[in-house]
């Protein structure tokens, strides 16, 4: 019995003297595919099928390649059973040496894939005279009506040989991916097992007798050298898969190549669009097809470090979501370094009214974690404050953090709603109303009919306007259902549209009443800090001013601590904001604002110095006052109605209040901000030499590091430290 067991560093010396490629090639694919098909063990019991196939694929006989025909003719030659396997392998592989690796192992096996197709009728149908002559040598041996037939005698040998051709194609077919020397070595060494389990086989095919012992053991043998070799190459196909998938999602992700389908089929995992995949809505659990974003003209994801989101920020982004036409999906990512409860992930979906998951865990592909571990990390960091990543139809990313403009503008202002035809009175009557003037001349007598000529014209002119109008509608709406709004440029432009620090962009639309005041034209005082007393002084020092002077002044307190707002509430000496909720927005919106606006100044004045922007100052100040790090009692700032007159910190502002009566004397109501801010800079600086400490926080995700920065008080540089903070997961 011949030995099977040769050395392999012997085979790869033989196998590679053999290969000599100079770039001889065909559609190896459609090989492959033809040599499943017929090898198809499970499905191939039908012989008349078997022969339909055969024609369907074109592979009659005279039709194939020469040298498919030729290795037709050499691999089942009855002298295969008397001579070495060995021998026959090497000399088979160098009838093959002008071909790739890829591509001898396919034509082995559409060679001997044709032979045991034909075989395969012969066996089932019994041999007809009618056959072509090209398939009698099949029947030298034995006569298949006559024997013991065995339906799959080389079944797992071939089995395995065609899995392992499958999978060096699909490797060596790869321009984003480069083959580890594993499997690059690994080449020579398959064409050999495959070739030979081929020989062997082929030894036994013609007449497709039982097999016996010898044959058996070698296709031991065979089979578990190719599964070996599978095992080393399996590995390396999941990488490339996986490596071109990413790079597919990154394509996606970064051109206008695809739509937010197709990016959410790649996200997660999902090769069907017809699938049915499983959302949440809060409590609800929606089975929705992919397909149903394709009805979205908008789509933003919401990424946050596993469940790490806090109620506020869900109370606000519901609040968003109500009012924009978009679809938001919250997407968690989780890995080894982020924590992960079932409980807490539960509590969080039951607080989102926007879609989200059932089972990140499982949906969410590592590649999408990859990718923005790899290409927002200017934004996003685990651990870190989540972010939105907003998508236009095409699924491209066009804002790699939208949250700031979610919190900073109303969605009318980002969305365009404003882009509206004005809704006017009926216009009738003005136009009939100016006709009769301009035919008040004429004699009734000579033409009756004028009321009716002019009543016809005007309305003929209404129609005319109002279809103007609609016409005019449908290209806004058309505008709107085809742009992206929430991207970067758009946010650009919202900045350009703000000219001066003023106390509408401070606040927004989070207080209404405060909304009220500004509207009214009042003074308002905004003030906050950590220091009861501080604040307890300042503001009777406020009423008794407003009381003497008889100015209009309204008090808001606007700061973190809630003994004092509890205080002031009790008290009634003053207005705070509302809610914990309310006094959260305010101060995140704030360093949105600010982060938001640095970036404006980054993108439009590239190594500008943003302390020279009036905004971006305005947002410092106030941020530097309520830090938890700064050791400032109290600030102040003094508007009235949108115009901010002045800002500053708690005893400064204290000691212009505390010395009203020598800037006030004299002075009428309507020029109270004025004097305060002439008395506020008259205050000699050598007054405060002891200025207490400004802190101002900076995230990492701020797309550029700030190097420098002045303090807003002295002007003297900051020094710069780096903090790490932890929230623990909690919300």
């Amino acid at each position: 019995m011949e030995k099977l067991h040769i050395d392999d560093n012997a085979i790869i010396e033989l196998v590679s003297a053999t290969h000599n490629p100079d770039g001889t090639d065909f559609d190896i694919n459609v090989a492959l595919s033809v040599a499943e098909t017929i090898l198809n063990f499970e499905t191939a019991t039908d012989g008349e099928a078997m022969e339909g196939k055969l024609k369907e694929l074109g592979l009659n006989y005279k039709n194939v390649p020469l040298k498919i025909r030729q290795l037709c003719l050499e691999i089942p030659s009855e002298q295969l059973s008397t001579i070495d396997g060995h021998l026959t392998t090497i000399c088979l592989l160098s009838t093959l040496s002008a071909y790739s690796w890829e591509a001898k192992l396919v034509l082995m096996l559409i060679a001997f894939s044709i032979n045991y197709g034909k075989l395969n009728i012969i066996s089932r149908l019994g041999y007809k005279k009618g056959l072509t002559k090209q398939l009698t040598f099949v029947t030298q041996t034995t006569n298949p009506t006559s024997t013991s037939y065995k339906q799959n005698p080389f079944n797992d040998s071939i089995k395995h040989a065609l899995d392992l051709t499958r999978c060096i194609v699909e490797l060596k077919q790869s321009t984003s991916y480069s083959l580890t020397q594993s499997v690059i070595s690994a080449m020579p060494i398959a064409s050999y097992w495959i070739g030979r389990s081929v020989v062997t086989n082929a030894t036994y095919c013609p007449g497709l007798l039982t097999a016996g012992v010898k044959f058996q053991n070698e296709q031991d043998v065979i089979t578990t050298k190719i599964k070996g070799i599978l095992a080393t190459c399996c590995p390396a196909l999941e990488e490339k898969r996986e490596e071109e998938s990413y790079q597919a999602l990154q394509h996606a992700l970064l051109n206008n190549s695809s739509t937010n389908v197709e990016v959410l089929k790649l996200i997660l995992n999902v090769n069907d669009d017809n699938k049915d995949v499983y959302f949440r809505r809060s409590e609800r659990r929606e089975k929705t097809k992919l397909k149903f974003f394709r009805l979205r003209r908008m789509l933003l994801l919401l990424i946050t470090s596993g469940h790490d989101i806090s109620e506020e920020r869900i109370w606000v982004l519901n609040s968003f979501y109500s009012a924009a036409s978009l679809e938001m999906l919250w997407i968690p990512i989780v890995d080894d370094h982020v924590a992960w409860t079932n409980e807490q992930f539960e509590k969080v979906v039951l607080k989102m009214r926007f879609l989200s998951m059932d089972d990140p865990r499982k949906q969410i592909a590592q590649r999408f974690i990859r990718f923005v571990n790899e290409n927002l990390s200017s934004t996003f960091h685990i651990g870190k404050e989540p972010v939105i990543i907003s998508l236009n139809k095409q699924g491209k990313i066009i804002h790699s953090n939208a949250m700031h403009m979610m919190l900073i503008w109303d969605p009318r202002n980002i969305e365009g709603q404003s882009m509206r035809i004005q809704e006017r009175d009926n216009i009738i009557p003005f136009i009939e109303k100016e006709m009769k003037e301009r035919t008040q001349g004429i004699d009734d007598s000579l033409m009756t009919n004028i009321d009716e000529l002019i009543s016809h014209l005007a309305c003929e002119v209404n129609d005319k306007i109002n279809a103007w109008s609609r016409d005019i509608l449908n290209k806004i709406q058309k505008l709107k259902s085809t742009s992206s709004m929430y991207t970067s440029e758009r946010e650009i432009t919202l900045w350009q549209k703000e000219k001066a620090w003023s106390l509408g962009l401070l606040v927004g639309n989070i207080d209404d009443i405060i909304k009220s005041w500004i509207i009214q034209e009042n003074y308002i005082f905004l003030y906050g800090g950590n220091d009861a007393k501080w604040v307890r002084e300042f503001t009777s020092k406020v009423i008794e001013v407003s009381s003497k002077t008889h100015s209009n002044i309204q008090l808001a307190y606007v700061g973190k601590n809630e003994v004092i707002r509890a205080s002031i509430i009790k008290e009634n000496t003053g207005r705070i904001l509302t809610s914990p909720y309310h006094v959260w927005w305010f101060w995140t919106r704030l360093q949105s604002s600010f982060l938001s606006r640095i970036n404006y100044l980054n993108a439009t004045s590239p190594g500008g110095d943003e302390c020279n922007d009036e905004i971006a100052r305005g947002f410092k100040n106030l941020l530097a006052y309520e830090s938890e790090s700064a050791t400032i009692k109290g600030w102040a700032l003094l508007s009235k109605g949108q115009k901010v007159i002045v800002s500053g910190y708690g005893a400064k502002m204290l000691r212009v209040v505390n010395e009203y009566q020598n800037w006030t004397k004299n002075m009428a109501p309507e020029s109270f901000g004025q004097e305060f801010k002439d008395y506020y800079q008259m205050l000699s600086s050598s007054s405060f030499n002891s200025h207490p400490y400004c802190a101002l926080e900076y995230p990492n995700t701020l797309e550029e590091t700030i190097e420098n920065e002045k303090c807003p008080e002295c002007s003297y540089h900051m020094q710069k430290f780096i903090t790490f903070t932890c929230n623990h997961g909690d919300i």
